[in-house]
């Protein structure tokens, strides 16, 4: 047995950039890293970063909860594959902050792929692998902006977008109409967070067929579903994944295209690679995505990704909380893909410390 001892650290700062979506108007942006190190100094980090406004916990909830971890190590088997790794420490299954468990769940692998010379997607995946495309994220709220800022994003070769909608309908169609006749190639998929009235989805049910989208995702709220999923168009779950019953029963009812998985919401890896196994029994689509996290976590994200090697883009584009952090680079993103590769563990390096 191994002992890790942990360290935890906090990152935090004022955003140079608007958020849009679920993270509008949010200002500051914290991060919480977990540090394990063995006693030959290998050491695995993990990241908690809760949104407020979105995530089941706060930032304080997440950092008390990995706290708790630095009174006594933590004694593991290297030996062990890293599901039985996972399954094999108390705290990661008796975690109730899903954040704090993606961290920890991270920091394991992390080290367990330095500790046998493997990256973490070979870890999960010894299978072969292909690149998969990277989607941006348009970070323009005001739709009348979005074709000229969707003109720039593809000229800097972007190929799959993702757009917030659902404050302002009718001039996001119209916006969008405008983008497909400039753009008809172009990979499209929208995310509402569940703001759209199901009257108005319907009203607008043929223009958005039209534009030929790849996913629209969380188009109502919660009590909206079972109308909604009558409509012809590709639905993807995301918030609604936190709704057992309710997500099991969509699952089961053909209407769903994707699961958008975002491991520091569901509670990390081993939540994420279940998700993704029960989507697929049901001919669903898993997709990665992100809270606006930090490198940490988008390395952990990435290298799941590769993992489970997704038909859909990764939503895991660069976005302006990641500038909060050192400079650093993450060996699976190259450009606008996750590309397999054979650095150690989560393959993050920075170019100076990352710690508070």
């Amino acid at each position: 047995m191994t002992r890790l001892h942990a360290r935890v650290d906090v990152i935090k700062g004022r955003l140079p950039k608007t958020l849009v979506g679920a993270a509008a108007g949010l200002a500051e942006r914290s991060f919480v890293v977990l540090t394990l190190t063995s006693e030959d100094e290998t050491a695995g980090v993990g990241e908690a970063s809760p949104l407020p406004g979105y995530s089941p916990e706060s930032i304080d909830d997440a950092a008390e909860e990995l706290h708790d971890l630095i009174d006594a190590p933590i004694e593991v088997d290297a030996s062990l594959g890293p599901r039985a790794l996972l399954d094999s420490v108390p705290e990661v299954q008796l975690s109730e902050r899903p954040s704090a468990r993606f961290a920890l769940e991270s920091a394991l692998l992390d080290w367990l792929g330095k500790v046998r010379g493997e990256p973490v997607h070979r870890l999960l995946n010894s299978g072969p692998l292909r690149a998969i495309p990277i989607a941006d994220l348009v970070l323009e709220a005001n739709p009348a902006r979005w074709p000229d800022h969707v003109d720039r994003l593809c000229e800097d070769g972007a190929t799959h977008l993702k757009l917030k909608i659902g404050a302002a309908l009718d001039q996001e169609v119209a916006a969008l109409q405008t983008v497909r006749s400039r753009h008809p190639g172009l990979a499209i998929r929208l995310d509402a967070n569940g703001r759209i009235d199901i009257v108005d989805l319907r009203r607008h049910t043929t223009a958005l067929e039209l534009l030929g989208l790849e996913l629209i995702e969380e188009p109502v709220a919660l009590r909206g579903w079972p109308e909604a999923v009558s409509l012809p168009l590709p639905f993807a779950l995301d918030e609604t994944l936190r709704d057992e019953s309710m997500s099991r029963r969509l699952l089961g009812g053909g209407h769903i295209h994707a699961v958008v998985i975002k491991p520091a919401v569901l509670g990390g890896v081993t939540a994420a690679l279940d998700l993704a196994k029960i989507a697929r029994e049901h001919g669903v689509q898993p997709v990665l995505s992100h809270t606006f996290d930090g490198p940490i976590a988008r390395a952990a994200a990435a290298e799941l990704g590769l993992a489970l090697q997704t038909e859909l883009a990764a939503g895991l584009g660069s976005h302006p909380a990641l500038d909060l952090w050192p400079r650093h680079h993450i060996a699976a993103i190259r450009g606008r893909k996750l590309c397999p590769h054979t650095v150690q563990g989560l393959g993050l390096e920075f170019e100076e410390s990352a710690d508070a």
